[in-house]
């Protein structure tokens, strides 16, 4: 019960963001204005302005990844698809220095997609278990025994020689 909340929690709220980021961005008059001129906010502001395919796309697969996380079979997937998004605003958000609500938000969003990924942590071991087979069983004998062997061949050379040398 409590992960079928933080998944329609989190979906819903990457909905209404996504949706967002498909509509607010349009060209702005800050794009024109020096850079030096710009906080951090407005230049990403104006590389969004600038760049709406790139706002568009974010907000596409933010609506994606809350439309997977809606439906039992593909949370993982939408987990997966929500992270990137989430962990690629939160650095955005850093390095640009975004209000602060914006930032916090996105980390809370995260760190309840970590959350529903904890909560099905059963299914991603065995998903990590069907993509990572285990390794083969050597055959042969194994390296220990190879490498006293030839430690022992080494010993017997060396006693040898130094018994002709003397």
């Amino acid at each position: 019960m409590v992960e079928l909340a933080l998944r329609w929690h989190v979906a819903l709220s990457l909905f209404v963001y996504g949706i967002a980021k498909t509509v607010q961005f349009s060209p702005t008059s800050e794009v024109d204005a020096p850079v030096n001129t710009l906080t951090g906010q407005q230049l990403m502001w104006a590389f969004y302005g600038y760049s709406l395919g790139y706002a568009k796309f974010l907000g596409v697969v933010e609506i994606l990844g809350a439309g997977l996380l809606l439906f039992r079979r593909m949370v993982l997937l939408g987990c997966l698809v929500v992270s990137t998004v989430l962990v690629n605003i939160i650095a955005q958000d850093i390095a640009y220095g975004v209000l602060e609500g914006a930032l916090r938000a996105a980390i809370i969003y995260q760190v309840l997609t970590t959350f529903i990924i904890l909560l099905n942590w059963d299914q991603v071991v065995n998903i990590w278990k069907a993509f990572t087979p285990a390794a083969p069983k050597p055959t042969g004998l194994p390296w220990y025994w190879l490498a006293a062997g030839a430690a022992l061949v080494l010993v017997i050379t060396l006693a040898v020689e130094h018994s002709f040398t003397h």
